[in-house]
Parts: C-alpha cells; sequence; structure tokens
C-alpha cells in the first residue's frame, strides 16, 4: 500500500506519516492527509528530532511491488 511519508532534517531519514486511502481516486491523484494550521510537530522514529511539518513537506511514496 501506497504511503505518505517525511523527510527528518536531522537524520535526513524517511518515514511513514499516513497510509494512502485504496480509492479509485487516490489512484490517479492521492489526496494527501491535511496538517493543522501551523504545521504538525513529529517526533522522528530513527533519531528522536522534534520538528514542526508542513502538508508541503509530505513524500508520496508508491507500494513495494511483490
Amino acid at each position: 500500500m501506497a504511503s505518505w511519508g517525511l523527510r527528518c532534517p536531522n537524520c535526513n531519514s524517511t518515514f511513514t506519516h499516513s497510509q494512502v486511502e485504496d480509492t479509485l481516486a487516490n489512484f490517479y491523484i492521492p489526496a494527501k492527509p491535511t496538517f493543522p494550521v501551523g504545521g504538525e510537530t513529529l517526533d522522528c522514529p530513527h533519531c528522536g528530532h522534534n520538528h514542526l511539518y508542513q502538508e508541503t513537506d509530505l513524500i508520496y511514496q508508491a507500494a513495494a511491488s511483490n
């Protein structure tokens, strides 16, 4: 399943923010999750760095093919 990811500015690792819903509309143009006004503060699961992310920071991650 495809997902939306974020990149940590401290360790440069990418981590999953949320899954892309498996709908026909999202197959063509996946809808980004909405963020609160002013952004969302999250900790990196790799290094623990706390950072304020904006909706524009989201990265589309395609599902791995088997």
